[in-house]
């Protein structure tokens, strides 16, 4: 892996995020990307809002304020960087923030962002709209990052049969070979889709070239509150799941299995969409 992206709000960088960040990079040796957005035509917070943000006086203008955190917080990035021995890159983006990432997305190959990322004037649920959308607009994986990263100790990967799964866990194998020490254990919830005996059978067959521990754990009911159950149970662990609900209008209007994980977990959670 070569490149990766860390997307911020210009005005107010997420430091745990960082942190999780700069510890996929000395892990994978890549490079880091900050990617600043700092929405200077599109704002839609109150300039009221903006300087409490920036602990601003309140005669200073909106531009100047903008200027100033994005100047200060892109410091901060680059001693984060320097003081692990991490090469990074920065952008600052001006324009729309979705449309800013999705065009970023195009020539990376993986994408960090919190779910709490807004531009809204009223505080919003999380996963935030604009991190719905861009899990199903990125043109590469999209990791969520955790709120206050101690490690990682396992990996989980959400299984149901359908190729956005598998794609997910090619993916997040290819592009992360250090974890294959980690324990590996496969969660499947039968539903609407019963995996066969078979698909279990070369699906760990597959995973038993690249990881040293690989079990199954199989539940039986509402795949989204199994799902949120056997994730909030574990510690330390990376979550790796598919398809964030892309492929029609009906999907896109529905929430996602992903979702209630990413309002209730602490945990980094990698998704992929064919």
């Amino acid at each position: 892996m070569e490149k990766i992206l860390f997307v911020t709000d210009a005005m107010a960088i997420n430091e745990q995020a960082l942190d999780f960040a700069t510890f996929l990079c000395n892990l994978t040796h890549s490079k880091l990307t900050g990617v600043f957005l700092e929405n200077m035509e599109y704002e839609g917070r109150a300039s009221s809002k903006l300087k409490e943000i920036a602990g601003a006086p309140t005669h200073m203008a909106v531009h100047d304020i903008k200027t100033k955190c994005c100047e200060e917080n892109i410091q901060l990035f680059k001693t984060a960087c320097e003081s692990r021995g991490i090469s990074s890159i920065i952008h600052r983006d001006r324009g729309i923030p979705l449309y800013e990432i999705v065009k970023e997305s195009k020539y990376a190959d993986l994408l960090l962002i919190d779910a709490e990322l807004s531009f809204e004037n009223q505080q919003e649920s999380i996963p935030t709209k604009l991190v719905q959308h861009l899990l199903m607009e990125a043109a590469c994986p999209v990791i969520i990052t955790p709120v206050g990263f101690e490690g990682i100790e396992q990996i989980i990967f959400a299984y149901d049969g359908h190729p956005s799964a598998i794609l997910a866990i090619k993916q997040f194998t290819h592009l992360f070979p250090q974890f294959s020490q980690q324990p590996v254990n496969i969660i499947t919830v039968n539903n609407e889709h019963t995996v066969t005996a078979e698909e279990k059978h070369q699906l760990k067959e597959w995973l038993r070239e690249h990881y040293n521990q690989v079990d199954f754990t199989e539940r039986k009911g509402i795949v989204k509150t199994e799902l949120l159950e056997y994730v909030l149970n574990k510690k330390n662990a990376f979550l790796v799941m598919g398809a964030y609900g892309r492929s029609t209008i009906s999907n896109m209007l529905k929430s996602s299995h992903a979702t209630p994980i990413l309002r209730m977990t602490n945990q980094p959670v990698f998704i992929c969409h064919s």
